[in-house]
């Protein structure tokens, strides 16, 4: 550099004068600043916004303009070394709004000259597992990282971070996290004899079809219920293609043998695929049937399918018409009530049948006087109609509890499928109906609850799960000798288990008779007081037969109250 050139400040890389020569615009932020002549505020900015594109700076304590102005608005980020002093963020923030800036105290550019420059690799990989972890839980979309308020928010929240690329989320953070919790659920299988699968093909919006499967199994006394597999399916859905995908999912976690049985819907196609192809059991999905046994109702009832399709009209019409949505709303605005919007069922979408009608009850008297209203309103239901949607709510309100019940996965839910379908039969045959229309659905519903769902108490795992639940037992069976088959099954199974275990006891007792016991010094006085009786009791052991001890362990549980 030549004699008598002052040198370039590093600041300039950062920032860019406007032509009045009065103020700047922040190349990272884009944000704009009052010039004074120096650089000393742009310096002061760069130091508590953008540490990392800045060494630490002296500060020129002599320089009177010494301080920041942003010209839009005045706002402050406290810097990380800040936050973690002995001063509190509280006291760090009331100082600073509290005196003009350049009266603040020297000891907070005491912390600017001292503060932290990067963060350990620690810290990054703990923001980084947390950042995963928020993606992954509130199913957020890789883009998120791209977003500008986001990256603005969590900035100002740790300034020192450099939030990931989309690129380096998906081809390395998302595959290393994978790979860590894949690696830890193979190593709980290993350990794993027996185990249950779950899956569903469905299909996105991009039309292309998918299959999940979801592994449940209890290990360490813990019940665990991952997703271990979610694969697009682009050959026809076929038993024979679903089992092939299947096969390469259950041999990827080597577990195909471990498989007592598979849950699925009632499809042709995955029935065979299970039962086929598969060689396993296949347990229909009893929520599933629930809701098919809901639909079969409703689409079997012509009256109801009347009103209902007059309910759409008007759920299209408010669909298409800003107007009649604004009115609705000022209508349940006056009336002191939410505004809630009118509801369109899926056919796709368990209980959505119900889930329409319990809004059109809900909004019943703002509708109406919206309806009043509009000038070319769609033909509205009349006050029979509207006693029979209130009946129709009001039988299948139990559905959807039960469903809810049955779809948890924190606790096993195959033993209380029969008592919940038994309580259901119980509710819809003492139900009180004001319509005959009313009356005529509650009896379809029973009739084809029977038929789809009362003979799961004669199936034989449903009905040993439930006997062997301390809450049931045989109290909860609706037809006595079911609760007897189950007791007879669960009887032979124990009675098998007991006879592989004595013949393994007999076989490692004569094992070790035939071992010369070492002699020891001392004379085995003691022990020889003692092999009388022991012959005894053996002898007892072989007199007992695995029936009979089966036989007095299950009464012996019988004859325990039940734990509710």
């Amino acid at each position: 550099m030549r004699p008598g050139c002052k040198q370039r400040s590093v600041v300039w890389d950062h920032f860019k004068k406007h032509t009045d020569g009065k103020t700047v615009t922040c190349q990272i932020c884009k944000k704009d600043y009052k010039y004074y002549g120096n650089t000393t505020n742009l310096k002061e900015h760069l130091n508590r916004i953008h540490p990392t594109k800045l060494n630490p700076i002296t500060h020129n304590e002599d320089d009177p303009d010494n301080q920041l102005i942003q010209t839009t608005e005045n706002t402050f980020s406290p810097s990380t070394s800040a936050i973690s002093s002995n001063l509190s963020f509280q006291h760090l923030i009331s100082s600073q709004f509290s005196e003009p800036p350049s009266k603040r105290p020297r000891q907070l550019k005491l912390f600017n000259s001292t503060k932290v420059n990067e963060l350990s690799d620690s810290d990054i990989k703990a923001i980084n597992k947390s950042l995963i972890n928020m993606i992954v839980a509130d199913y957020q979309p890789l883009s998120l990282v791209e977003n500008v308020g986001f990256i603005e928010y969590s900035k100002k929240l740790q300034p020192l971070y450099s939030i990931p690329s989309r690129k380096i989320l998906t081809s390395k953070l998302l595959p290393q996290e994978y790979n860590v919790i894949l690696l830890k659920i193979k190593s709980i299988l290993q350990n794993v004899n027996d185990l249950s699968i779950t899956t569903d093909m469905w299909t996105s919006d991009s039309n292309i079809s998918y299959i999940t499967v979801t592994c449940h199994f209890i290990f360490d006394d813990q019940l665990y219920s991952p997703v271990i597999a979610t694969k697009d399916v682009f050959d026809r859905h076929t038993g024979q293609n679903i089992a092939a995908t299947l096969t390469n999912i259950f041999n990827e976690w080597n577990i195909t043998n471990k498989i007592i049985t598979v849950v699925s819907d009632n499809g042709s196609n995955i029935k065979n695929a299970i039962n086929e192809h598969l060689l396993k059991h296949h347990h229909p999905c009893v929520a599933h049937t629930l809701n098919l046994s809901m639909n079969e109702a409703i689409n079997g009832n012509s009256d109801i399918n009347q009103i209902l399709k007059k309910y759409r009209t008007i759920v299209e019409h408010f669909k298409h018409s800003s107007n009649a949505t604004e009115k609705l709303k000022d209508f349940q605005l006056q009336m002191n009530l939410p505004p809630l919007k009118v509801k369109q069922d899926v056919p796709t979408r368990w209980n959505s049948s119900l889930i329409m009608m319990d809004r059109l009850v809900n909004i019943k008297v703002p509708l109406s006087a919206t309806m009043s209203t509009l000038p070319r309103a769609p033909n509205y239901l009349n006050a029979s109609e509207w006693e029979i949607i209130l009946d129709c709510t009001h039988i299948l309100k139990p559905f959807p509890i039960m469903t809810a019940e049955l779809s948890g996965e924190k606790y096993p839910t195959l033993s209380v499928v029969i008592p919940l379908i038994r309580g259901l039969q119980h509710i819809l045959k003492n139900l009180k109906t004001e319509t005959d229309i009313g009356d005529v659905f509650r009896n379809m519903l029973m009739d084809i609850v029977s038929r789809r769902l009362g003979i799961l108490e004669k199936n034989k795992i449903v009905a040993k799960a439930t006997f062997l639940d301390p809450r049931f037992k045989k109290t909860a069976f609706g037809l006595l000798e079911n609760a007897s088959n189950a007791q007879k099954w669960v009887s032979e199974e124990l009675t098998m288990m007991i006879s592989t275990n004595t013949v393994m006891e007999n076989e490692m007792s004569t094992a070790e008779s035939t071992i010369e016991p070492a002699l020891n010094s001392t004379n085995n006085t003691t022990t020889s007081l003692w092999e009388h009786f022991d012959n005894k009791v053996t002898e007892g052991k072989i007199t007992s037969s695995p029936n009979i001890t089966s036989t007095l362990i299950i009464r012996q549980y019988l004859d325990m109250p039940l734990n509710r």
